[in-house]
C-alpha cells in the first residue's frame, strides 16, 4: 500500500529526483494510519490511541471539530471516548472476522482438494527450466506414485521402477491421463 501510494505521488514526466520519496514517505504513512480501513471501518490510529487523529488540514481550515473544541468539556469527552473505545475495538474484531470468512469462502470455492494413491500416474513440475522455450511444457513424466510420505507429499518412481530422488509436494504434481 505504501509503495502504491508513493508511486502515484512520485510519478512526474521528465523528473528524476531519486531521493524525493524520503520527503514523501512520512505523509504517506500518516495518511494510511489515519484513513479508516475498508474492512473494519476504523483507522489504525484509532485502534492504537482510542481516538481519531486531528489532521493538520482540520487545524488549517478550522473544521467543526476544531471550532467546537471546549477545554472544559475535553476531559468528559475523552472519558466517553475511552469507554467507547473497547466497544469500537470489539466491533472491528467482528467486522474483521466477517471479512476473513468471506475471503475464506471465496478461496475455498475455487480450490478443489486433490490426492493421489499408490500406483497413480502423475506429471512432475520441471525444476530446471533454463534454456527451455517459453511455449514448451513445464511438466515432465509420467511417473508413478510409489509411496505416500505425508498427506500432501509423495515419493515417485519412473515407469521402469527406478526411484526419483526426494519427496514431491502435491502442488508440484499433476494427474497424468493415459
Amino acid at each position: 500500500m505504501i509503495l502504491d501510494a508513493l508511486k502515484k505521488r512520485m510519478y512526474r514526466e521528465n523528473d528524476k529526483a531519486p531521493r524525493r520519496w524520503l520527503k514523501e514517505l512520512p505523509a504517506m504513512v500518516w495518511g494510511l494510519r489515519t484513513q479508516p480501513s475498508h474492512d473494519t471501518s476504523i483507522s489504525p490510529y484509532f485502534m492504537v490511541y482510542g481516538a481519531e487523529a486531528v489532521l493538520p488540514a482540520d487545524i488549517a481550515f478550522r473544521s467543526a471539530r476544531v471550532e467546537n473544541f471546549d477545554k472544559g468539556k475535553a476531559n468528559e469527552v475523552r472519558e466517553l471516548e475511552v469507554n467507547s473505545a473497547k466497544e469500537k475495538w470489539l466491533d472491528s474484531c467482528v467486522r474483521t472476522a466477517k471479512y476473513l470468512a468471506v475471503l475464506r469462502r471465496y478461496y475455498n470455492r475455487n480450490v478443489k482438494e486433490r490426492f493421489f494413491v499408490v500406483g497413480d500416474l502423475v506429471l512432475k513440475w520441471k525444476t530446471n527450466q533454463a534454456g527451455v522455450h517459453k511455449l514448451a511444457t513445464p511438466w515432465e513424466g509420467p511417473f508413478m506414485i510409489k509411496e505416500v510420505t505425508r498427506p500432501t507429499s509423495y515419493r515417485l518412481a519412473h515407469l521402469d521402477s527406478t526411484d526419483v530422488p526426494n519427496s514431491w509436494h502435491i502442488d508440484k504434481l499433476r494427474r497424468f491421463y493415459a
